[in-house]
């Protein structure tokens, strides 16, 4: 039972990399419909806390209950970890190219195993290393076939992000030892709302909203980039390791690349096609690195 379930952790948080990678759909119309990042990442927060609030009232009312000493949970994946992310890498996205701010996003995987072994005590194999350095590689040639520029804000945003990033593997495995996925996301998005109203320009947002396409592109982006993704993942965490995971993920950008490629006719080229490839063979590298055995050398 043990494999099974470590096989569908895997394939899991796969799978919730792969459904990140389609933001782009949802959030290029809703910019396009006159929402500002801010106003985006807030209906995203909203809409995945109205879904999430409507199920647990359903399914299992006592899943809405917490610890008042548990908060800081929540806190952490919500405002450290979500809003922070997310205004970090709309700021990087500002002063860098695209390309470039995807990379430093992408620097998140080190800093969960940096952490993952200082919180967690996860071991690092100098194999598993290699196969995460692959993995990055990948996503430098994925990301990195544009043209190239980068500020010294941009770059401090750029890190920021890939650490803010990393926090929702650290806090998040904290919070699915103690409660199902769904108390998790709801809390999540309840305190990212919170920390991300005051920025959001709530009457011209609501105005925004009383157009039936910017509420249906808002409500997909909630339950589609939100919601599936973020349960899966959690569900992943409490499987698996915190450091696993996040390499795991790191198969976002490729999900991304093909997206751009397929809705929005963006070209890829040589470059990014072998990039995916480094990405794959990264990622069955690492996963064989996880079966050694603990007497392996490790950093």
């Amino acid at each position: 039972m043990k494999k099974i379930d470590i096989k569908m952790s895997d394939i899991s948080i796969l799978v919730s990399a792969m459904l990140w990678g389609t933001v782009g759909i949802f959030s290029r119309k809703l910019f396009s419909l006159g929402f500002s990042t801010t106003q985006t990442v807030a209906v995203r927060a909203f809409f995945t806390v109205l879904v999430m609030l409507i199920y647990i009232l359903i399914t299992d009312a006592k899943a809405i209950k917490i610890k008042l000493r548990d908060v800081w949970m929540f806190i952490g994946t919500g405002i450290c970890s979500f809003m922070f992310f997310n205004v970090c890498y709309m700021n990087s996205i500002a002063e860098n190219s695209l390309s470039v701010a995807c990379i430093l996003m992408y620097t998140s995987p080190f800093w969960v195993c940096l952490l993952s072994f200082f919180f967690f005590k996860d071991k690092i194999t100098v194999f598993g290393f290699l196969s995460l350095c692959v993995c990055f590689a990948g996503c430098v040639m994925v990301c990195g076939s544009s043209s190239i520029h980068i500020t010294k804000m941009g770059l401090i945003y750029g890190i920021l992000s890939g650490f803010g990033y990393a926090l929702y593997s650290i806090f998040g495995k904290v919070a699915s030892k103690c409660y199902p996925s769904k108390t998790v996301i709801f809390y999540t998005f309840l305190f990212a709302l919170i920390g991300i109203l005051p920025f959001c320009r709530a009457p011209e947002l609501v105005t925004l909203l009383r157009d039936g396409e910017g509420m249906l592109y808002s409500f997909g982006m909630a339950l589609v980039n939100t919601i599936l993704p973020y349960i899966l993942y959690t569900y992943g965490l409490s499987k698996t390791s915190a450091g696993k995971a996040s390499v795991i993920s790191i198969i976002e950008p490729v999900a991304a690349s093909l997206v751009g490629l397929i809705a929005f006719k963006e070209k890829i080229g040589l470059i990014g096609i072998c990039g995916m490839a480094l990405v794959v063979i990264g990622l069955a590298f690492y996963e064989k690195s996880g079966k050694k055995k603990l007497t392996d050398r490790q950093l």
